[in-house]
């Protein structure tokens, strides 16, 4: 096992505990700039590789001066925003999708551990689940606007509606392309946008993914959260 795949495991391990991993973790740039704090205004956080970026660029995109958590990648940032009762955005996508994903940008093979990860990350948010809104993967990249919509109506804000949505999508692909260039180097197996020969390296890997033991359970706490989500129909 690498060290990048070590270091998130005591990531998420650690970010069961607030106090403990803001502690350890979040006092160094970017990542002070990442952490909820008491001045945060809304929080969105999920697993890696859940459209995390996606969601807030095009967020960002029309409501810059919003004060936005985001990307820690740890249950620490959604508990945290929870307690200081700001709103929270929990994203999900499958775990045969994200994890696959995931392993390809961290490019590791440790199947089950990453599986294991991702169970945990969720099943420590479980208590919660009826403090954030959960939003799914495929209705971030699909039409982002019921994503902010649906943060105005639980959260009763009044945040802007990226306006006319189609228009403004090359808009948001630039921005994720910038991100990627400053830091990821451009690298395609890091990259926060699709592409083709990623999707090759998918095909194979989600295979083991899918028939690893740590899969079902993976599966099962993703279905619980997933039944509370606002979902592309």
């Amino acid at each position: 096992m690498r060290w990048r795949d070590y270091f998130y495991g005591w990531q998420v391990k650690l970010g069961r505990y607030p106090s403990l991993y803001y502690l350890l973790f979040t006092h160094r740039f970017p990542y002070n700039h990442m952490r909820v704090t008491p001045n945060t205004e809304l929080c969105i956080e999920g697993f890696p590789r859940s459209a995390n970026s996606y969601a807030v660029v095009a967020f960002k995109l029309v409501n810059p001066k919003v004060k936005v958590a985001h990307h820690l990648h740890v249950p620490a940032q959604v508990l945290k925003s929870v307690e200081l009762h700001i709103p929270t955005v929990l994203l999900i996508r499958a775990p045969e999708d994200a994890v696959t994903s995931f392993l390809i940008f961290q490019r590791s093979r440790e199947v089950d551990y990453y599986l294991n990860l991702y169970r945990k990350f969720y099943e420590t948010l479980l208590p919660v689940v009826d403090r954030v809104l959960v939003i799914d993967f495929r209705l971030v990249v699909g039409d982002v606007n019921q994503m902010i919509a649906g943060i105005n109506t639980r959260f009763h804000r009044d945040y802007a509606l990226i306006e006319p949505l189609d228009d403004r999508k090359a808009d948001i692909l630039s921005r994720l392309e910038k991100y990627n260039r400053q830091f990821f180097g451009g690298k395609v197996h890091r990259s926060v946008l699709p592409s083709g020969e990623r999707d090759l390296w998918k095909a194979e890997l989600k295979v083991r993914v899918e028939q690893s033991p740590a899969f079902s359970a993976a599966r099962n706490v993703y279905s619980h959260f997933y039944r509370e989500a606002l979902k592309w129909e």
